[in-house]
């Protein structure tokens, strides 16, 4: 092997590496929907009961909600969502805003594009930083 070409293995190796770690994770999706209760046309689960967040499919699996609860005016939102791989969904938190907040519990959905990468015909893990939740896989 020439002595230029042995020079340039390294740079190559390192230039595939980040190609490929960049591969694992897509970019962040922004909301498409972010509003007061629960998804319209969607049974909630009986845990939703107790105030439990829970996720969704919505439009065939091409979107999906992730719904929490928290107070009305100060309302616990989704930023952002990453697919760390076909199975499993990251879910970024939006800071909390500033000010005084009502005590109450109600529902909050944000809605995302479901990311390229992940599947629709396995159970999906979506991670948030205080709960996981589980999206099982679409039927039909």
């Amino acid at each position: 092997m020439p002595r230029t070409a042995a020079r340039l293995l390294p740079a190559i190796a390192a230039v595939a590496a980040v190609a490929a770690l960049a591969g694992c994770t897509g970019s962040p999706s922004r909301p498409l929907e972010d509003y007061a209760g629960e998804p319209k046309g969607v049974q909630p689960p009986a845990s939703s009961a107790g105030g439990a967040s829970w996720a969704v499919w919505l439009e065939d699996g091409d979107q999906l909600a992730i719904v929490l609860y928290g107070s009305s005016t100060c309302p616990p939102k989704v930023q952002n969502v990453t697919a760390s791989s076909a199975t499993e969904i990251t879910a970024t938190l939006a800071p909390a805003p500033g000010g005084i907040c009502t005590r109450d519990f109600v529902p909050h959905t944000t809605v995302f594009s479901t990311p390229d990468r992940v599947t629709k015909t396995g159970e999906v893990t979506v991670l948030l930083p205080d709960t996981t939740l589980k999206l099982p896989a679409r039927q039909g």
